[in-house]
């Protein structure tokens, strides 16, 4: 069993070497041609959800498509499945390409249960603190929230590339989070913050830890995921209300934030899910009659006076 990993027509030499660092963190590779069974990451009409797959257990390749136009024909055409990631967004519907294939290859090598779906899934989000020193990783880790549904995020902008750092890194960073129509809120903050939390979950791209999937990520407001603090600075474990996840990762223990980001919050958005889908009520008003009269014969006509009506 391998996952291969087919960049079709991406143009970006920054995210070819994201996706590069994608299949390493997933014990892959990245191949000119597919090998195996051909997936395609796309949103169409007969795509199917990335949640709700079994492992995988066979050698198949992942094909991204181009940063605008997406997987070309020739590669849908010869797909034997294409699979969407769903958004939870209006605004911002897609994902880095990087960050694309690092939740489809993630989720098509693991598996996990299928989105959730329920009454107010927002009350049942947890906050999210991010923290990232590369203003490009930040941002497009940015983006993916939005993505995902997320309105608001914590942020430790420890590259200072955010809030106030030099206006070119402030710049990237946005086009990255695709700003000008994102309308996601960030809010500045450091690790501290998860004193003010009943329950901390701490997110490592490799460990001992159990999987993200084993962990309820549906505690709402009471609830902080912690994304992308380096391991040396995990508050004390010994504390009753810090527990870690790990993504089980390959090849590098710090790997790009927008992977771990990525992953993490499409997982949040799998277990916290989407609205159930509301069934429309049944309208009301008088009987309905048929618009077909048709005239009866002569020998099936009854005719009475009105004074005979007395005998009946």
């Amino acid at each position: 069993m391998a996952l291969k990993f087919l960049p079709d027509g991406v143009e970006n030499p920054a995210n070819l070497a994201r996706i590069e660092d994608v299949a390493t963190a997933l014990g892959g590779v990245c191949v000119l041609s597919p090998e195996g069974r051909l997936i395609a990451v796309e949103n169409t009409a007969a795509a199917k959800s990335v949640y709700g797959r079994r492992s995988l257990r066979e050698t198949a390749t992942l094909a991204v498509g181009n940063e605008r136009r997406g997987l070309s024909r020739a590669i849908l055409n010869a797909a034997d499945e294409t699979v969407v990631i769903p958004p939870l967004s209006r605004a911002v519907t897609t994902l880095n390409v990087a960050s694309a294939a690092a939740v489809a290859g993630w989720y098509v090598k693991h598996g996990s249960g299928p989105q959730a779906r329920g009454p107010h899934p927002e009350r049942r989000r947890p906050s999210v603190l991010i923290s990232g020193e590369d203003h490009v990783e930040v941002g497009s880790s940015l983006r993916s929230a939005a993505a995902f549904g997320f309105r608001e995020v914590h942020l430790d902008d420890r590259a200072n590339s955010w809030f106030n750092g030099e206006h070119h890194q402030m710049r990237e960073a946005r086009a990255a989070a695709r700003r000008h129509k994102n309308p996601l809120r960030v809010r500045r903050a450091t690790i501290e913050l998860a004193t003010r939390f009943e329950e901390v979950l701490v997110i490592t791209a490799a460990g001992t830890a159990p999987r993200i999937t084993r962990e309820q990520l549906t505690h709402g407001r009471r609830q902080l995921v912690v994304i992308g603090l380096p391991t040396a600075e995990i508050p004390d474990l010994s504390a009753a209300n810090i527990k870690t996840a790990s993504l089980a990762l390959e090849g590098s223990d710090s790997p790009p934030l927008r992977i771990v980001a990525s992953i993490a919050m499409a997982e949040i958005a799998r277990q916290v899910g989407q609205p159930a889908a509301q069934q429309r009520a049944p309208k009301t008003g008088g009987p309905k009659y048929s618009r077909d009269l048709k005239l009866a014969a002569n020998d099936q006509i009854l005719l009475v006076e009105a004074e005979e009506l007395l005998d009946y």
